[in-house]
């Protein structure tokens, strides 16, 4: 299990680091998603991953996946991949996870991917596609939806990052994680943990268990072997259930650590409970 940086959003990514090695985590998950943390393309060159590989190796943790969303389908996606591929493989990761794209551009989506696939099976890297958690129209909008996409590629280097909380919001809540991954099993190579408050007012980012995603059910489902990370981004909000909206400043490191220690303290009575 890792823990994703996008939690300490506003804080330096050596305190992210150190902070997630203070609650025991083994592995940290390094996050470059636009909209949630501030970084720019000239960050994924191969000072900066031997640098950030020496920080995590220093406080003891491993780099098991990053996350760096691009458009797949967008007119400079084999350049961005191809640097994101080596960035990750300078951290020693084995997860590069990314979204795809819009459906209507699929085959721009796959030509994108089945060029760089010699790299990732160099690299021994998994391409790891994530469902949305907002929008609409996206190729991945749901694990069934991304299935056949990733059946028909046919690459072990090419599988899905089930995000949980995602599919909770994307489908408007119509769906639980457990019930979109059941017929997906066999694509999925890793996994997201997030959850949301719903109330009247919209949806609240928060702990793992503290919201309304059913990660009993879910839990039950996964693969006991299958990679996953604690995502809370719980600088954004979603008032109205509207798209994500990043606070003007970060949230305290006592809320941060809160959250986390929750977190962990509930994903872990999942694996010991008997469902």
């Amino acid at each position: 299990m890792s823990v994703s940086t996008a939690l300490f959003d506003g804080y330096s990514m050596e305190l992210a680091v150190e902070e997630i090695a203070a609650v025991g985590a083994a592995h940290v998950e390094p996050a470059f998603i636009s909209g949630y943390v501030d970084f720019d393309e000239g960050l994924f060159a191969a000072a900066h991953a031997a640098k950030l590989r020496r920080a995590a190796e220093h406080a003891g943790l491993g780099i098991n996946a990053v996350s760096a969303h691009i458009d797949l389908s967008g007119p400079d996606a084999i350049e961005a991949l191809s640097r994101r591929i080596g960035f990750a493989a300078g951290l020693g990761a084995s997860f590069l996870i990314t979204n795809a794209g819009p459906a209507r551009n699929s085959t721009a989506i796959r030509a994108t991917i089945e060029a760089l696939l010699p790299r990732l099976e160099e690299a021994g890297m998994v391409l790891a596609l994530e469902n949305p958690g907002h929008g609409s129209g996206d190729l991945l909008g749901s694990a069934r939806s991304g299935a056949s996409f990733v059946r028909d590629i046919g690459s072990p280097y090419v599988r899905l990052n089930h995000d949980a909380g995602n599919i909770f919001t994307y489908s408007g809540e119509t769906m639980q994680p457990a019930q979109d991954i059941a017929d997906a099993i066999d694509t999925v190579g890793h996994a997201h943990l997030k959850d949301v408050v719903s109330t009247g007012e919209g949806w609240a980012f928060c702990a793992i268990g503290d919201g309304s995603v059913d990660y009993a059910s879910y839990w039950a489902v996964l693969p006991a072997t299958l990679p996953v990370s604690i995502e809370l981004p719980l600088r954004l909000q979603r008032p109205q259930r509207n798209d994500p909206q990043r606070r003007s400043t970060p949230v305290d490191i006592g809320t941060i650590r809160g959250a986390l220690r929750r977190s962990l303290e509930f994903v872990n009575a999942l694996d010991n409970a008997e469902f």
